[in-house]
Parts: structure tokens; C-alpha cells; sequence
């Protein structure tokens, strides 16, 4: 029931998202770099088993359909749990500095020292908002959810609460 009710929501964000961006923008292709971010958040906030989370990723510039950005990244937590995986984000502008963004991904989950979330391959979705500066560069609070979409015995999920900044790509090559 818990998995129905989260992609209802999850389709109710895109939806909504999607409807209220037509007088908003996109970001991607040539109104936006290809973003490095850093995060630092907490795994477990739901729950009594807190971890502190590491998170790298690399948003690419070029949007599909001039909406979805591809995204590549690796999450480490301080009881040794890692997750890598690809996936895609839609990034919408609201005036000149404020931005939202809501993405999936799939990816290879080790387990380490932290829950067992059921099976290796675990899905990611969140969503951020966060400041742009002029320079590009974003401060971003952002929720996530990590599960196996019951392809595993059990699925016990995990919510992430976590701080992003994001450079631009083209700012640390100058």
C-alpha cells in the first residue's frame, strides 16, 4: 500500500511540476551547465538507526526532450552502506533564483554496516529545493527515498534528509 501511495505521489509531483513550469523554465542544454554536487544529509530519519550520509553526483547539462537531465552518482554513509546509480532529473527555474528539482534513479546498493534494504539493486527518488546564485551555483535542501520496489523479499525503505551544493561545471574550468 505504502509503495502505491508513494508513486501516486510521485506522479502527482511530476504532473504538477510539469503544469505549473510552462511559465517557468527548464534548465539544461543552453540555459545551464552540467552541475558537480556535493551533499551531506542523514540516512534513517524516520527511523532510530541514523547514518550520516556522503553524496556525489554529476548532473549533465544536455536535458532529453529539453526536460530530462541524465545524473550519475555514488552515496557513501558512515556505517559503510554505498549506492551507486544513473538516472534522470527534471530541473525547473522559478523566477531568477529559486529551483526545484525532482529525480529517479536505479542503481547497486552494498549494505556494509547499515540496514539491509532487501537486494542489491535499490531505487532513488527525491526532490530539492534550492537557491541559484547568479554565479549558478545552487544551495539545495532536499527528501529522498531509497527502496527495491519490492523486486526483494523485503523492502523496508529508507528517507534521506539532506543539504546539496552544486558548481557548475564550466565555473570550475575557467
Amino acid at each position: 500500500m505504502r509503495l502505491v501511495l508513494g508513486k501516486i505521489l510521485a506522479l502527482l509531483l511530476v504532473a504538477g511540476f510539469a503544469g505549473a513550469a510552462n511559465a517557468q523554465q527548464f534548465l539544461g542544454n543552453n540555459n545551464d551547465s552540467g552541475l558537480l554536487e556535493f551533499s551531506t544529509g542523514m540516512v534513517d530519519i524516520t527511523q532510530d538507526e541514523e547514518a550520516a550520509e556522503f553524496r556525489l553526483d554529476y548532473r549533465f547539462q544536455h536535458a532529453m526532450f529539453g526536460v530530462l537531465r541524465p545524473i550519475t552518482g555514488v552515496m557513501v554513509t558512515s556505517d559503510k552502506a554505498a549506492h551507486g546509480y544513473g538516472g534522470l532529473a527534471m530541473d525547473v527555474l522559478w523566477g531568477d533564483h529559486f529551483v526545484s528539482s525532482i529525480y529517479t534513479s536505479v542503481g547497486a546498493y552494498h549494505q556494509g554496516d547499515g540496514e539491509d534494504l532487501g537486494h542489491w539493486i535499490e531505487f532513488r527518488s527525491g526532490l530539492e529545493l534550492g537557491f541559484r546564485f547568479d554565479s549558478r551555483e545552487r544551495l539545495s535542501l532536499g527528501i529522498a527515498h531509497i527502496s527495491n520496489a519490492s523486486i526483494g523479499d523485503e523492502n523496508p525503505g529508507t528517507e534521506i534528509l539532506s543539504l546539496t551544493y552544486a558548481i557548475p561545471i564550466d565555473a570550475i574550468f575557467e
